[in-house]
């Protein structure tokens, strides 16, 4: 089924983060470079989620792959690596640093589109993958237009990372209440 409110709230969030980067990229490389690079990365996780989710599902129970929540709840309270930021600083091409990027947050993606990808249809999935490639095309236009406004900038390096921490921790609760893992815990007490 696809749920194109939950699925816009999930893409925002996880990229939410990655909005910022994408503000000085843009600044530094070509735009066409930059979306690419970003469009790339962004579906060869969707698409890795979506080959897992599909095989997880035959496996094992729904409610285990809740804990997978624990991973987005695990970054909002720990933050963003060294390393990630790192890498995002890189000198290389765009497409190159989008990619070294993806691969870098790929476990936090990871976590929330297996579990809610596990539980689409084939169309459902491909359609989301669609819309997700729409909404990078938004997410790029949205990051050239932003990054023109200086209030907005300062208010983004500055409330950016606390916002994205709340939202991973709401992604991570949400992923581990709609696959009946925090239904599962209760009824064992």
């Amino acid at each position: 089924m696809f749920n194109l409110s939950l699925v816009t709230t999930i893409f925002f969030g996880l990229n939410l983060d990655f909005f910022i980067i994408l503000l000085f990229l843009i600044q530094k490389y070509k735009f066409k470079d930059t979306f690419l690079g970003y469009e790339l990365g962004m579906s060869v996780i969707f698409i890795i989620s979506a080959v897992a989710g599909q095989t997880i599902q035959n496996f094992i129970p729904e409610w285990t792959i809740g804990i997978l929540g624990l991973i987005p709840i695990y970054v909002g309270i720990k933050g963003e690596s060294e390393e990630t930021e790192r890498k995002s600083n890189s000198h290389k091409d765009a497409i190159t640093v989008m990619l070294i990027y993806a691969a870098g947050c790929g476990a936090d993606n990871l976590a929330v589109y297996i579990p809610l990808l596990s539980k689409m249809t084939v169309p459902a999935i491909m359609l989301t993958l669609l819309y997700f490639m729409v909404l990078v095309g938004v997410t790029m236009l949205l990051a050239l237009l932003v990054q023109r406004i200086p209030i907005i900038k300062k208010f983004l390096e500055q409330y950016s990372e606390k916002i994205s921490r709340i939202v991973y921790i709401l992604i991570g609760i949400f992923v581990m209440y709609d696959t009946g893992l925090i239904q599962k815990l209760i009824s064992l007490f």
